[in-house]
């Protein structure tokens, strides 16, 4: 048989936090995607760049294949293959890299939130605050945009966000 608790006064005071509105909206989530995009978008140059290779070695293929010498036509034959496979090497190392740096990014800015909510916790005097796993929730109880008004309040310098 479930058990029930009651407050002294017979209420409790609960909130709940739409973490994903949350990492949508705070500007520290805009920052981890700027800093991201900054950090990878030269490797990404690159990787374009090389795909645009390999189309200029197909068409060349396609275009030239019927008049070069056979030898020529598996020298870039084998060329175009390695260059292929190479390159898909670097695209998924590419991503699993970028992977890694945004799971940690979010690893710190939930850390970031966790401190946000407990504080409001404390403040606030509230019994219990949800974020994950809730099946209904009114807007009586929805605390998301007071914490995405705390985080944009947070000064830049946060140490756990640098």
């Amino acid at each position: 048989m479930p058990s029930t608790l009651y407050a002294q006064d017979g209420s409790y005071k609960i909130g709940f936090v739409n973490t994903g509105k949350v990492l949508k909206e705070a500007p520290q989530a805009r920052k981890v995607e700027e800093r991201l995009k900054a950090q990878f978008e030269a490797r990404e140059k690159v990787l374009l760049g090389k795909q645009q290779q390999l189309l200029t070695l197909e068409n060349k293929l396609k275009t030239d294949g019927d008049i070069m010498s056979q030898t020529s036509k598996r020298k870039l034959e084998r060329e175009l293959r390695l260059k292929l496979s190479q390159l898909k090497f670097e695209q998924q190392e590419f991503r699993e890299d970028q992977n890694l740096r945004r799971n940690e990014e979010i690893r710190n800015l939930q850390t970031v939130i966790a401190s946000v909510l407990k504080k409001l916790g404390d403040e606030e005097k509230f019994d219990l605050i949800l974020t994950e796993g809730v099946s209904y929730v009114s807007n009586a109880v929805d605390i998301t945009p007071k914490i995405i008004e705390m985080l944009k309040n947070l000064p830049e310098t946060d140490a756990s966000l640098q």
